[in-house]
């Protein structure tokens, strides 16, 4: 039987591909290998693809914030260090924290996880007993996950965005990260080219599922400070903040 793994530990490099302009590393490509690790860890303690298929669940994401301190270049090693939080009210915490080759930390990204029933399509608030308490009792430390939210009306609709195929997992739904490159491809070249990101929020609220539109609408709240939306059928499907330094 595996044994619990409280932390895991991973190096990644950031690959050319990863790169923007700048030779920075894109905030979607954090959060893949934010979600690598988890994944590889999950699968470390026996959470494999057969027994979410067994037990007709899985894991989605509900929110996330990022943090960077300094944004890291392309072709640099980074060591990922992750440990989540045994299910407190149906939701897993995860704290993963990039470390560069000094040991000296990077970003890190604070992401909450809730399980759910991919038949009845619910939050599973009691975990089947599949998945036992792998993981730490208490992870004390979190990153802010309130955002600044303006008035719908106050927004400028940037038009529709299509769940296309290089947007969409094994799921059949758009990933989690993509999210994060459509609001990243939506603010202007001006912002990339003279700041850097130094805080992401954002709040998933309902799927896309492939080929699927939503209306995406941003508004820039303050000089540094940018909002998104984006709704499907009416109903939102995510929010995001981006806080530039």
């Amino acid at each position: 039987m595996p044994q619990p793994m409280t932390t895991y530990t991973q190096k990644f490099t950031v690959y050319r591909h990863d790169g923007d302009h700048r030779g920075l590393v894109k905030p979607g490509a954090l959060l893949r290998y934010a979600q690598q690790i988890a994944t590889v860890h999950a699968e470390a303690v026996g959470l494999t693809d057969e027994v979410y298929t067994a037990t007709h669940t899985a894991f989605v994401l509900a929110k996330l914030a990022l943090h960077v301190t300094r944004t890291p270049k392309v072709d640099e090693e980074l060591t990922a260090v992750t440990q989540p939080e045994a299910c407190k009210r149906a939701v897993n915490k995860r704290i993963t924290r990039f470390l560069d080759a000094a040991g000296q930390e990077v970003a890190v990204v604070d992401s909450r996880w809730v399980l759910i029933d991919t038949e009845k399509r619910i939050i599973l608030r009691k975990h089947p007993p599949e998945f036992q308490d792998f993981w730490a009792s208490d992870v004390p430390f979190e990153l802010p996950l309130k955002m600044q939210k303006p008035a719908p009306e106050s927004c400028t609709s940037l038009g529709q965005r299509t769940a296309g195929y290089s947007y969409c997992d094994m799921n059949g739904h758009m990933n989690n990260t993509r999210y994060v490159d459509v609001i990243c491809d939506a603010l202007p070249w001006s912002v990339w080219d003279t700041a850097q990101l130094r805080d992401l929020r954002i709040f998933y609220h309902r799927e896309v599922p492939r080929g699927e539109s939503f209306a995406l609408s941003c508004l820039q709240t303050e000089d540094n400070r940018w909002y998104f939306s984006g709704e499907r059928d009416g109903k939102s499907a995510f929010e995001a903040e981006m806080i530039f330094g």
